[in-house]
Formats: structure tokens, C-alpha cells, sequence
């Protein structure tokens, strides 16, 4: 008997996200500096890689012409803009981004339905 192997991506622990939501939104009680909200920033991003296509599929299932699709669709494309951005040159600017990014993140876990 053959096995096989298991070839999907493994699917987002919503609490892990959850976690780095809060670290974002300075809930945490240790200050970032520029290098954390780096990796902060990495972390965010991997996880809306994760899921957008998530989001994406479920936008798909609405009324083609649907005011709701071309919301989320718009929302989707905002979002993936917003990772492209970078954080900036200075903290500010670094926060200001990985605030948004957790906005986003939080955006992506109330919309793309069940998935796990």
C-alpha cells in the first residue's frame, strides 16, 4: 500500500496570529525597536501570505457583480499593497506598518471563512 505524501500547506494556527496581532498592537510589555518590528513585520507578512489565498477563494464565491465581492476584492488588493510598502526608515514609520499589518491580519481571520 502506497502512502502518500501530504502536500498542502499546513493551515495558520489562528491563535499564534492572534499572539503577534497583540505583540503589533503594543499589548506586548516589552518596547519594540526597530530590529523586533522587523522581524514583527516578517512574521505578519507570512501569515497574510497564508492568507490571502484563503480570503481570496471565499471573495470568489460571491455574486460576480455583488457590491460585497468588489469590497473585499478592493480590501484583498489593500492589503497586498500594504505588504509591499515596507517599514520605512525610521521606528515611527515601523510601527505605523506593523500596526497595519496586524489590522490586516485581523481583517484576514474575519473574512476568509473556516479553513482548518
Amino acid at each position: 500500500m502506497k502512502t502518500q505524501k501530504k502536500t498542502s500547506e499546513p493551515s495558520l494556527d489562528h491563535d499564534t496570529v492572534r499572539y503577534a496581532i497583540s505583540r503589533a498592537r503594543g499589548q506586548s510589555s516589552v518596547p519594540l525597536n526597530h530590529d523586533a518590528l522587523t522581524t514583527l513585520e516578517a512574521e505578519l507578512c507570512g501569515y497574510i501570505a497564508g492568507m490571502l489565498p484563503h480570503a481570496r477563494a471565499a471573495a470568489e464565491t460571491l455574486w460576480h457583480d455583488g457590491a460585497e465581492r468588489h469590497q473585499r476584492t478592493a480590501r484583498l488588493d489593500s492589503i497586498e499593497r500594504q505588504v509591499e510598502r515596507g517599514l520605512g526608515e525610521g521606528v515611527l514609520s515601523a510601527h505605523v506598518q506593523v500596526q497595519q499589518l496586524a489590522n490586516d491580519c485581523q481583517w484576514l481571520i474575519d473574512h476568509q471563512g473556516p479553513q482548518q
